[in-house]
């Protein structure tokens, strides 16, 4: 992105060096340092901010990783597979997707790790531990409240079809989730049983109550007082038990319901008018708010803690056939009145969570999802939300098309599962978004690459990933990249099993070459148990195959089996596998096997040694001595390593060894094959 002036920020990293300026490393980290931006039209002259006293630092800025504490990390983990299932089921043509049921699933992870966080919470306060990290959990408990206070509002107004398009009953268990304390305090009340009405939350217990739609539990109280056998208590009964409750399979029309709700509120608002309820001020009012007392619920509105309190006991009343699509009509109706209690003239007072909530009531879709990405959680829920707003065709952005919907669900998932791979512990979740998004697949093996890792059992799990991923690339890579780290660490063993695993003949090469290298150099194998178990692996290189072989030739002569000894060897000569620096070793090995008095290698076999001598060997022994006088003439050209190699100076001891070696055995096996011959 382009360079960026932060204008007011001088000064504030404790650096006296001019106006700060920044470039964004991704979306989620911006990188400031203090000069001014350079583009393309600007002088090419030295900065005047800077002098020799003056240290220039980088300061890089991000959100705060939130999932990095454990109990966050496993609402992560949980919710990574309830997106996998949903994927899935979405996929599947034979599946009817019951996206409500997704998002309860959702949710009640949220409100699991809500009462992780919780106890957490507690056990900290009666252990009067680090106060930072108790107003973390505090902070990150206000978080998840507020994820799953919207979570929830959507689910109840895009995703519950069951009354079509009748909101009321989905407000109401809303509001009633998030604000239970009448039903606890009932329930406290009716344990009391007698002279409850002398409790001094009898009153506001009955009149939240009533607000909320509980109107049998709130009858149920009435009748607990002790003056429910007086006129005044019996005329409220009466018109609180006859008040029409509309129900979309009562079978009745929507104009009659509405007919007969007119009539019962004009019934009861004259029996209010002639103060039928006078002498209970408290049940009046009652009675008030439940024919839609225009006044009474402006009187309440200023005793609620936010605005959407009472606004679905509001519409009970008022407009109980309320549709979807009006709604936003009754919600600004309502948020003017609520405001004007409160004194309050604009919704920019309203907090961060009312206004979310105010857009999701309003069906302002863009709005909510712009709104949650600044919650402070990474960009989970807006995640999360959208993607399952847009499976179950929920997710209206205004006049954009199927497309522009896909590309944007595409986007937020993308950035989510892009953050997660640049995480050490979290790509393994990562992957499992980017594999649900169109550039995803393709980024996958490019980030997987990315990921460091050092021991066996980290990169294990890569190749695991990789191979999920179907990613041969990705799998030879790492591969490689423990090779070299076996290597440095000189676990040849280790390196060797990597570079076949690698199938890379480069890789595979060099380390076989680092075995055959140790050998001339120490007369010992490494690794012997390794080289004992590779097996037909060996067929992926030459070079590997010479190496295995030659091992067993060490085994057949360690249990002097020296007749399989010799056959191997024999063959190690005549395969054209043999690396050129290590043919002085092994011819040299042939010596011993020469030496026998009952030859082991037969007169044709000798001749192929004598063979590979003059014709293998030899020329890389005059090549030394060639190098040797160009050294004392003082020619200073680098000298080939395997020249250099050869014999480390013993190459004419070697030949005069071996061609006498082979004369006695020549000669004996001679005299054997013409005695036993026909």
């Amino acid at each position: 992105m382009d360079n960026i002036v932060i204008k007011g920020i001088e000064d504030s990293l404790g650096e006296n060096v001019g106006r700060y300026c920044g470039n964004f490393c991704t979306d989620q980290k911006i990188s400031f340092h203090a000069f001014e931006p350079i583009i393309s039209s600007s002088r090419d002259v030295p900065s005047k901010h800077f002098n020799q006293r003056n240290k220039v630092n980088v300061h890089q800025l991000e959100p705060e990783f939130v999932f990095n504490i454990p109990v966050l990390r496993a609402l992560l983990s949980e919710t990574s597979n309830i997106f996998v299932e949903l994927q899935k089921s979405v996929a599947n043509p034979e599946i009817k997707t019951n996206f409500q049921k997704f998002s309860l699933t959702y949710r009640s992870s949220i409100r699991a790790c809500l009462e992780n966080l919780q106890q957490l919470v507690e056990n900290q306060d009666e252990n009067k531990l680090d106060s930072d990290l108790h107003e973390k959990y505090q902070n990150f408990m206000t978080i998840l409240y507020s994820i799953e206070c919207i979570w929830h509002l959507c689910e109840k107004l895009f995703l519950n079809k069951a009354n079509e398009g009748m909101i009321l009953q989905n407000l109401l268990e809303w509001v009633r989730f998030h604000f239970p304390m009448s039903e606890r305090n009932a329930l406290e009340l009716m344990q009391i049983g007698q002279e409850v009405d002398a409790d001094e939350n009898y009153w506001p217990v009955i009149k939240d109550l009533v607000i909320k739609g509980q109107m049998e539990v709130a009858r149920t109280l009435l009748k607990m007082h002790l003056s429910s056998d007086t006129p005044c208590f019996q005329e409220a009964e009466r018109i609180l038990s006859t008040m029409p409750i509309y129900s979309v399979y009562g079978g009745l029309s929507l104009q009659k319901f509405r007919t007969q709700l007119k009539y019962w509120a004009v019934s009861a608002e004259s029996k209010v008018q002639t103060g039928l309820l006078a002498a209970e001020p408290e049940l009046e009012e009652i009675v008030r708010l439940v024919i839609g007392d225009r006044q009474a619920w402006k009187d309440l509105c200023k005793t609620s803690t936010c605005w959407y309190e009472y606004f679905p006991g509001y519409l009970l009343y008022t407009e109980p056939t309320c549709k979807n699509f009006e709604l936003p009509q009754h919600v600004n109706a309502w948020l003017t009145q609520w405001l004007s209690s409160q004194n309050m003239g604009r919704t920019a007072h309203l907090k961060h969570l009312d206004r979310v909530i105010l857009s999701v009531m309003e069906n302002n879709l863009h709005q909510v999802l712009h709104d949650i990405q600044n919650i402070g959680d990474n960009k989970w829920v807006v995640t999360h939300l959208t993607d399952l707003l847009f499976h179950s065709g929920q997710l209206q952005l205004g006049e954009g098309s199927v497309e522009n919907l896909n590309a944007f669900r595409d986007s937020l998932i993308f950035d989510f599962g892009t953050a997660l791979m640049a995480r050490k512990s979290f790509w393994n979740f990562g992957l499992n978004y980017l594999e649900y998004c169109s550039d995803g697949p393709a980024a996958r093996e490019l980030l997987l690459l990315r990921i460091p890792f050092k021991t066996d059992k980290e990169a294990s799990k890569l190749i695991s990933a990789a191979r999920r991923i179907n990613s041969p690339q990705c799998e030879q890579q790492i591969c490689r990249v423990m090779t070299k780290l076996s290597i440095n660490n000189e676990r040849y063993g280790d390196a060797l099993h990597w570079a076949i695993r690698s199938n890379d003949q480069v890789y595979i090469r060099s380390v076989v070459d680092v075995f055959l290298h140790h050998y001339t150099e120490t007369g010992e194998m490494l690794s012997p148990d390794n080289l004992a178990s590779i097996g037909s692996r060996m067929l992926v290189c030459p070079r590997l195959m010479f190496l295995v072989k030659y091992y067993d030739f060490h085994q057949f002569y360690r249990e002097r089996a020296f007749s399989q000894a010799g056959e191997v060897l024999i063959n190690l000569l005549d395969s054209n596998i043999t690396p050129p620096y290590f043919w002085s070793s092994l011819l040299a090995d042939t010596i011993p096997l020469l030496e026998f008095k009952e030859p082991i290698i037969p007169s044709k076999e000798t001749l192929t040694i004598l063979h590979h001598l003059e014709n293998d060997l030899m020329p890389l022994i005059e090549k030394k001595k060639q190098a040797l006088k160009r050294k004392e003439a003082g020619d200073a050209q680098m000298e080939d390593p395997i020249i250099a190699n050869t014999l480390h100076g013993r190459s004419e001891d070697l030949v005069q060894l071996l061609r006498l070696s082979c004369a006695r055995n020549l000669s004996r096996a001679l005299i054997i094959e013409n005695t036993l011959g026909p």
